[in-house]
């Protein structure tokens, strides 16, 4: 009960989710705007993703099938595409008229670009008064950065997240090997326009909601990892950090991650490698003493693990309530047994790339349940579509194909 539901066919169903009834507009590319309007998708929400004739250029990256890849299947479902290309007046007339339909449109161009084609904030506004426009950025309006390319990658070295990843033996900093700064944003994004809908409910105005790359990852990052940097003045405390830490050991025959955080933990975990007199080791008594001597904890528990197998490991470990689990790896994940009981995995058939999966809704609603309406869609497989519900005659649309103002997939 509360899983989210998935519609047999993946035909429009009658949107039950929590966002059913609001219209968003997606006019963004890659990871942030897309993954952050499917989450809204999936929550009833009606997302219309408007691409250029060349379309999102995460269509083509990443591992594909039938033209289309595994990052847009799993940041695009429960979205209509609707080309328009915005070099052509006529097709700024037809996005205007689409926005009046809108509750919320998404942006994630750099600053200015949005101005420059006559469709900022203040231009949309005077389409429909109580419009929420996002604008996603990397580094915000201000600052001597804000004008630069960005993509994922320069905030992880801006936000000292690589120099955080540093090798602990080498110390040469290293990227997290995910668009993790994409992903965080994406997901601040979501719950911001959220919050701008609740606030547009109770005062009826819309707002421009701004965030940015580089302050939603520090967010993200600050409360543990900067926590040596956090007071300002004498007085404070150092210590190691979660990011200094080291649970990943080398089994019999493969890997396991063990940890302990609570006293009782460390102990059951230094019972079971043999040790048990590292319990009462004054390095290692309390939890600031661990973490001030992470890289001695490694060094006393390493050998131990070598003398059986990673199976075995969570067997005795789990047994004694020890912090612990596999060291899964992509090919393997999807046989976890977690993931097959919890049906976190769903798995479809998309019209044209075949059979896939990916990981369902995260949020489980107990009365508006999120579904997985649609896969993502091809290029411009909806543009007809959407301009007929948004009163558009046959002679209007066969106007704009004629004019190169729109594409339709047909």
């Amino acid at each position: 009960m509360g899983r989210p539901r998935v519609s047999g066919s993946l035909k429009q169903s009658v949107r039950t989710g929590p966002l059913a009834g609001y219209r968003i507009l997606e006019f963004g590319a890659n990871f942030t705007a897309p993954f952050a309007t499917m989450l809204l998708g999936d929550q009833g929400a009606d997302v219309i993703k408007v691409e250029s004739p060349q379309g999102d250029q995460i269509r083509y990256s990443t591992s594909a099938r039938g033209g289309i890849s595994a990052a847009f299947i799993s940041t695009n479902r429960n979205k209509r595409s609707v080309v328009l290309d915005m070099k052509k007046p006529a097709a700024v007339a037809a996005f205007r008229r689409l926005v009046k339909s809108c509750d919320v449109v998404v942006q994630n161009f750099r600053p200015g670009v949005v101005d420059r084609l006559g469709l900022g904030y203040d231009d949309l506004r005077k389409v429909r008064e109580d419009l929420i426009f996002v604008s996603v950025s990397g580094f915000g309006s201000d600052g001597p950065y804000s004008k630069q390319r960005v993509y994922d990658t320069v905030i992880q070295g801006v936000a000292g997240i690589a120099g955080t990843q540093r090798d602990p033996d080498t110390r040469v900093p290293c990227m997290v090997r995910s668009a993790i700064v994409d992903k965080v944003t994406a997901l601040t994004v979501a719950q911001a326009i959220t919050a701008a809908l609740l606030s547009r409910e109770r005062t009826g105005q819309g707002q421009h909601v701004r965030v940015d790359m580089l302050n939603a990852m520090m967010s993200f990052w600050w409360p543990d990892v900067m926590s040596n940097q956090t007071f300002i003045g004498p007085g404070a405390t150092a210590a190691g950090t979660i990011a200094d830490a080291r649970l990943i050991y080398k089994t019999r025959d493969d890997y396991v991650l063990a940890a302990c955080m609570s006293n009782a933990e460390w102990k059951g975990l230094v019972t079971a490698i043999g040790k048990p007199e590292l319990a009462h080791d004054p390095r290692f008594r309390t939890m600031p003493d661990r973490v001030a001597h992470l890289r001695e904890q490694y060094e006393e528990l390493k050998d131990g693990f070598l003398s059986r197998t990673t199976q075995e490991w969570l067997t005795i470990l789990r047994d004694l309530d020890a912090v612990c689990a596999p060291v899964n790896t992509p090919e393997n994940l999807c046989d976890d047994p977690q993931i097959r009981g919890s049906g976190v995995v769903w798995q479809g058939e998309h019209p044209v790339a075949g059979t896939y999966r990916q990981p369902i809704h995260p949020i489980q609603f107990e009365h508006t349940p999120a579904e997985i309406r649609r896969h993502a869609p091809m290029l411009g497989e909806h543009t007809d579509e959407v301009l007929q519900e948004l009163g558009f005659e046959t002679s209007e649309i066969e106007s704009l194909h004629e004019q190169g103002a729109i594409k339709t997939n047909r």
